[in-house]
């Protein structure tokens, strides 16, 4: 891996429960990944039209044995895990939530690690996101997501 993937983020899924209504925040902590956060680079690719903050690059892998089983796997920190669609995402049961990551408008990433593990929406007065878009620099809601890209694997997320 080159040296450009050297960042370190988390990047935090969203899922609300069409039963219960809870909200809850899934995070995953990403190593080696390409987060740029200059705004003159990101107009120069984009344009000037760009509201975005932030472009991340995320590497992926195909699954080893059997391409066809989990497709494309994302490392984190806690080992391989499947990547989903965002509607694939949220279809999957509660219990596989954590062990698989999209990269949805309904989600968000910080450049930073985690470490407070899976989080209750509810807990927070304004919500998580809120919480975190005004207690920590380097955080970013999802605005779209290119790839998954082939010729060198990895997704493209803007962010602002």
């Amino acid at each position: 891996m080159s040296h450009i993937y050297s960042k370190t983020v988390t990047v935090f899924n969203y899922y609300e429960s069409p039963t219960s209504g809870d909200a809850m925040w899934y995070p995953h902590i990403l190593r080696n990944v390409d987060l740029n956060t200059d705004r003159g680079a990101i107009i120069k690719k984009y344009g000037a039209d760009s509201t975005d903050n932030a472009q991340l690059h995320i590497p992926y892998y195909m699954h080893a044995t059997n391409p066809d089983v989990d497709g494309i796997m994302i490392s984190t920190e806690d080992g391989m895990i499947p990547w989903r669609s965002p509607k694939e995402w949220k279809r999957q049961t509660n219990d596989k939530l954590p062990g698989s990551i999209t990269f949805g408008p309904d989600d968000f990433f910080w450049e930073g690690e985690w470490t407070g593990g899976n989080v209750n929406d509810g807990d927070y007065r304004n919500g998580f996101y809120q919480y975190m878009n005004n207690t920590h620099d380097f955080v970013f809601k999802i605005t779209s997501t290119g790839g998954p890209y082939t010729v060198i694997p990895h997704f493209e997320i803007l962010g602002k």
